[in-house]
C-alpha cells in the first residue's frame, strides 16, 4: 500500500466545479490480490506502523482511490483509464472529483492488452462486487474518515474505459452494485464503424443504447485528427463521442471541447515510455490543464445533479458553456434529469465561484446569458 499525493484546499472557499473543491483529498495505491491467498502482508503505510492485511481483503486489481480527507459519507466513482494508460496519469483529474466528495476507485486493468475488451469488463465487474465488503477492510486508517455511500455509485471511463462503463451499463455482465450515472470520457469503440472492437457497443441507432441512469459524454475536437502519418486518429470519427451521444437515450449531455485532444484529460506530467506516448500519438490542445479542469468539474457537477439532486452547477454549466475553462461547442441533451427545474438559474454563481454579473476577463453581455443548450429533441421536432 502506498500513499500519494494530497491536495490542501481550503475546506470553505473555493472556485466553483471547474477549480479544487471545498474538500481537502488524498490518494492511496493498494495492490491486488496474489495467487495464494490467505497469506498475511505487511504494508507500511507513510512513515507509521505496518498493518497487517489479509490477502482476500485486497482487490482483484491494483487501485490508485482518492478519497476526500473529512470525515463522511460520499457516493463512490469507478474510473476506467484508457487504452495501454495508468491509472496514475489521471491522478489530478481524480482529486478535483475527490476534492467535490466523492470517493473516487481508478483500477490498473492491464499493463499489455490487445483490442478486446471482454476481459476488461468482466473485471471491471470483479471490482465492483469487491468494493462493497473489501474497500473498507484494504484502506489505511488515516482514509477511513470518508465512508462509501453504495447507494451513490456512478461509472466513469477514459477512451476504451468509456467503452468498457458503457458495456458495464449494458448489463454485458451482471454486479452486485447497482450504479446510477455513467459518464464517458472521448469513449471509443474501435476504429471505425464496421471495425469495432469485441464486444462492439454501438449500434448506430439514435437512443438504441438505452443504459436506464443519466448519461454523460464529453468529447474532443481534435481526438478525431490524425497528429501525423504514422498514427491513426485516437477517437476516429463514427465510433466515439458524437456515436456514443447519438445511441445514448435520455436524459444524455454531450459536451465538447473543440481546442483539445483525446489524450488532454491526463496529469500534466506522465512518467515512463506510456507516459512518453501519450504526447505524441495524438493530437493535443496547448496544455492539458485547461481541459482537465473542465472534465473534472463537469463531471462534479454531472454527478452532483445526478446522485445527489443538486442541479445547481450542471444548470448553470448547461446555460454557461462560456464560463468553461475550454472553448466548447453549444451543449446538446435528449430530455433533462428528473431533479432539474424547468430553466437554470442564470445568477448561479457555482460554476465559477463568483456572481456572474462581478466577473473578471469575461465579456459576457447582457443578452448571451440567457444562451440554454441545445436541445436535440427540440431541433427533431422542429
Amino acid at each position: 500500500m502506498m500513499m500519494r499525493s494530497s491536495r490542501d484546499d481550503s475546506s470553505c472557499a473555493h472556485g466553483g466545479v471547474y477549480e479544487d473543491g471545498p474538500y481537502k483529498a488524498h490518494t492511496v495505491s493498494l495492490e491486488q490480490q496474489r495467487s495464494r491467498c490467505g497469506s498475511k502482508h505487511n504494508h507500511r503505510v507513510g512513515g507509521g506502523a505496518a498493518a497487517a492485511t489479509n490477502e482476500t481483503d485486497l482487490p482483484p486489481k491494483p487501485l490508485l482511490i482518492a478519497v476526500p480527507k473529512a470525515k463522511g459519507k460520499y457516493p463512490v466513482v469507478q474510473f476506467q483509464h484508457g487504452f495501454t494508460l495508468q491509472n496514475h496519469f489521471y491522478s489530478q483529474l481524480l482529486l478535483h472529483l475527490a476534492s467535490h466528495g466523492f470517493i473516487v476507485v481508478a483500477p490498473q486493468m492491464y499493463t499489455i492488452s490487445g483490442s478486446d475488451a471482454t476481459t476488461e469488463i468482466e473485471d471491471a465487474v470483479a471490482i465492483l462486487n469487491w468494493m462493497p465488503s473489501g474497500l473498507e477492510m484494504a484502506l489505511p486508517s488515516s482514509f477511513l474518515n470518508a465512508k462509501p455511500d453504495f447507494s451513490k455509485v456512478a461509472l466513469v471511463g477514459h477512451s476504451r474505459g468509456g467503452k468498457v462503463v458503457f458495456g458495464l451499463a449494458l448489463g454485458l455482465r451482471n454486479s452486485i452494485l447497482q450504479y446510477s450515472a455513467v459518464v464517458g470520457l472521448d469513449p471509443v469503440d474501435g476504429n471505425a464503424k464496421g471495425i469495432q472492437t469485441q464486444p462492439p457497443i454501438l449500434r448506430f441507432s439514435q437512443h438504441s443504447l438505452n443504459l436506464g441512469v443519466p448519461t454523460l459524454i464529453v468529447g474532443s475536437g481534435l481526438g478525431s485528427l490524425k497528429r501525423n502519418y504514422l498514427f491513426p486518429p485516437c477517437a476516429p470519427e463514427g465510433v466515439s463521442h458524437q456515436a456514443f451521444f447519438f445511441d445514448s437515450s435520455a436524459p444524455a449531455f454531450h459536451f465538447v471541447a473543440k481546442e483539445y485532444g483525446h489524450m488532454d484529460f491526463l496529469d500534466d506530467d506522465c512518467k515512463g515510455a506510456q507516459g512518453k506516448l501519450s504526447y505524441c500519438v495524438c493530437k493535443n490542445g496547448p496544455s492539458r490543464s485547461p481541459m482537465r479542469r473542465f472534465a473534472g468539474g463537469i463531471i462534479a457537477a454531472f454527478l452532483q445533479a445526478a446522485l445527489l439532486n443538486n442541479t445547481a452547477s450542471f444548470d448553470a454549466a448547461l446555460a454557461h458553456p462560456d464560463l468553461a475553462p475550454v472553448l466548447l461547442e453549444p451543449p446538446e441533451s435528449y430530455g433533462k434529469l428528473p431533479q432539474q427545474s424547468q430553466s437554470s438559474s442564470c445568477t448561479s454563481d457555482l460554476v465559477t465561484g463568483i456572481p456572474l454579473n462581478s466577473l473578471v476577463g469575461y465579456n459576457l453581455q447582457e443578452t448571451d446569458t440567457q444562451a440554454p443548450c441545445r436541445s436535440v429533441n427540440e431541433d427533431n421536432e422542429n
